[in-house]
C-alpha cells in the first residue's frame, strides 16, 4: 500500500481512498456526536450551505464554526465536551467546519473517504488493512504555514504505524497535540470557545471502536459510524 500525505490545499486530486484527520476539533466532535447517539454528519462547506441544510433538514441540528469560533445562530459550537453532555440519540447533525468539513468536501474524488481524529484511529487503521487500498492519502487538514498541524500529523503517524505495524508511544502523541500551535488555545477550563476539556478529549486514544465514513446522499455528503 502506497501512503500519501497531503495538506488541505492538495487533497481534491486523490481518486482511491483518502482518510481526512482533523484532530482540534471536527472529527474528534464527530465522533463524541456518534458516541451520543447521533445518526449521522451532513457535512457543510460554508455558513451559507449550513443554514440552507438545516432549512432542508429542520429536524437536525447544526454544529459550526469559523476559525474556531461558534457561528451565531448554530444549536453548538465545534466543541467536543460541549457535544458530549448532549442527547442526540437517533438525530442528524449538520457540521460546518473551518478544516475538517472542507477536506472532506474537496476531496470527493475519491473512491473511499474516512475521517478520523486520534480517539478513533485504531479502528481507522484496522477498516484500512481489511480494504486495503492500493494508494492510502492522508489529509492533515490543519496543517498551514508558520508551524500550524502538528497535532494532524501526529494523527497521521499513528495511523500510518498501526497500518505498518509499527509502535508509536502514546505519550510522546499527546505531547504532540498539547504542544501544538492549535493546542495552545486551550489553556483555561472557563473559556466557552476553546475549553481545555476539549483537549483532554481530543487525546482519549483510541477510545471510539468505529470508522467514521463518508457516504454521498443525494446531492450531500455525510458521515456515519461503522462499528468495528
Amino acid at each position: 500500500m502506497k501512503i500519501n500525505r497531503v495538506d488541505l490545499e492538495h487533497c481534491g486530486h486523490e481518486t482511491d481512498m483518502v482518510v481526512v484527520i482533523d484532530v482540534l476539533r471536527a472529527f474528534t466532535t464527530a465522533a463524541i456526536a456518534f458516541s451520543r447517539g447521533a445518526k449521522d454528519i451532513i457535512l457543510a462547506g460554508s455558513v451559507e450551505n449550513l443554514f440552507q441544510l438545516a432549512k432542508n433538514f429542520p429536524q437536525a441540528l447544526t454544529i459550526g464554526e469559523v476559525n474556531g469560533i461558534p457561528i451565531e445562530g448554530v444549536n453548538f459550537g465545534n466543541s467536543p465536551s460541549i457535544i458530549e453532555k448532549a442527547d442526540l440519540e437517533n438525530r442528524t447533525i449538520i457540521q460546518r467546519t473551518t478544516a475538517g468539513t472542507q477536506g472532506i468536501l474537496r476531496s470527493t474524488n475519491a473512491r473511499i473517504i474516512l475521517a478520523t481524529s486520534l480517539c478513533c484511529g485504531w479502528a481507522t487503521a484496522r477498516w484500512i488493512e481489511r480494504e486495503s487500498p492500493d494508494s492510502l492519502t492522508l489529509v492533515e487538514t490543519g496543517v498551514l504555514d508558520g508551524g500550524w498541524g502538528d497535532e494532524d500529523k501526529a494523527c497521521a503517524d499513528y495511523v500510518e504505524a498501526l497500518i505498518r505495524g509499527e509502535t508509536i508511544d502514546h505519550h510522546d502523541l499527546i505531547r504532540r497535540v498539547v504542544g501544538s500551535r492549535s493546542g495552545s488555545f486551550y489553556s483555561s477550563v472557563h473559556d466557552d470557545v476553546f475549553p481545555r476539556q476539549d483537549l483532554a478529549i481530543a487525546t482519549d486514544i483510541d477510545r471510539f471502536n468505529f470508522t467514521m465514513k463518508v457516504f454521498q446522499i443525494g446531492d450531500n455528503y455525510c458521515l456515519r459510524p461503522l462499528w468495528e
